[in-house]
């Protein structure tokens, strides 16, 4: 079962300024583009000339497992990962100890220290996983704490304390002991202060706040602000354009889902193969979803079929959206026993997500248009 699973410890970037931030801007920018190789290239050069900036380490080791991703196998991409991070990590070490009034290494310590754990989640080796992401948090934790000014630094506690806020009474408990707030409120908030003004991890946050506005605390109007300013300042970008596209049809706004449609249909076809086998699913829900709320049924069902069951990302919140979908077009299409069966697929992925409840609300009474 995959469930909702933020990433805890993504690349921050602080206001205060050290000699290769400019190089370094213009590699984040490749980086979030999908120009992956230019990233790595403009981010090597850097780390070269500057060793002691605190966001190139883990900046260029982002840039190195983003571009794996798209381009490598799963194995060869976490092999790749466990290797620079065992170079960068004691990297910050000795910055931090050269450095010890300087808080920006120790975020950066903290955050390469906690990437380690996607290596023994994607191995699912769970006690390595907590054991990696419990020693980064801390520290992460103890810079927040002790510098509340540092906006960027409130974006992992905030999704900490989110998805604590979303799930079970056990995950509760285990956020209190850590000193956190499980609250929904309380971590939205802080991805929505980093959103709106942090220097850096705003592209991150908006990121993350415009998927809650979508599928989890639905409220398509403020996916819609966010998404839009990502899908302009990054127009390479499938994913946000994805964000994107689905805040336009859920808010109403046809004539412009449709051509932000056309422009994924066409930004689908410069995608590598593997990206192709994650967002093929996606980019089908997307048509069947502009269909459906344009009243063409037919045309939005085989939409919808092919996103079901040519279905191949990591993550299941598009899947179990498209599930409710099928559920709600053979609704409409007075098939009901066809919609209980999709309802059914739709409840068993059990995300997290605002469409769950949706999917179960539907299975006691049918959905009507």
């Amino acid at each position: 079962m995959k469930k909702f699973f933020p990433v805890l410890f993504t690349t921050l970037i602080f206001a205060q300024s050290y000699p290769g931030d400019d190089a370094i801007r213009k590699g984040v920018h490749a980086f979030y583009n999908y120009e992956t190789a230019k990233a790595i290239e403009i981010l090597a050069k850097v780390r070269q000339d500057h060793p002691e900036n605190p966001t190139i380490h883990l900046t260029w080791a982002a840039a190195r497992f983003t571009h794996n991703q798209a381009n490598s196998s799963v194995e060869q991409t976490y092999i790749d990962l466990e290797s620079v991070l065992n170079e960068v990590i004691p990297v910050y070490k000795v910055l931090v100890e050269k450095y010890p009034e300087d808080p920006n290494y120790q975020l950066y310590l903290g955050s390469a220290t906690g990437l380690k754990a996607r290596i023994y989640l994607g191995k699912k080796e769970w006690l390595e996983t907590l054991n990696w992401a419990y020693s980064g948090f801390r520290i992460i934790q103890t810079v927040e704490r002790d510098h509340p000014d540092i906006v960027d630094a409130a974006l992992p506690i905030g999704i900490v304390e989110y998805y604590a806020g979303l799930s079970n009474v056990l995950i509760q408990w285990g956020a209190s002991l850590l000193g956190l707030d499980p609250s929904r409120e309380r971590g939205r908030g802080k991805i929505e202060w980093a959103a709106n003004e942090g220097p850096w991890s705003w592209i991150e946050a908006k990121g993350i706040i415009s998927f809650i506005y979508l599928w989890v605390d639905v409220d398509p109007e403020k996916a819609l602000e966010h998404s839009s300013i990502l899908a302009q300042t990054f127009p390479r970008n499938f994913y946000f354009r994805i964000l994107y596209t689905e805040s336009l049809i859920r808010s109403g706004k046809m004539n412009s889902a449709l051509t932000s449609l056309n422009t994924l249909k066409k930004m689908y076809s410069n995608l590598t193969e593997i990206q192709k086998s994650w967002y093929y699913g996606y980019l089908q829900y997307e048509f069947a979803l502009f269909h459906f709320k344009e009243g063409k049924n037919d045309k939005a069902l085989a939409y919808i079929n092919e996103a079901v069951h040519n279905y191949g990302a990591e993550l299941d919140i598009i899947l179990a959206n498209a599930w409710c979908l099928k559920g709600q077009i053979h609704d409409v299409k007075n098939q009901r026993d066809s919609a209980l069966q999709a309802y059914s697929e739709c409840i068993a992925l059990d995300n997290y997500t605002y469409t769950i409840e949706l999917a179960k609300t539907y299975s006691e009474t049918p959905f009507k248009n």
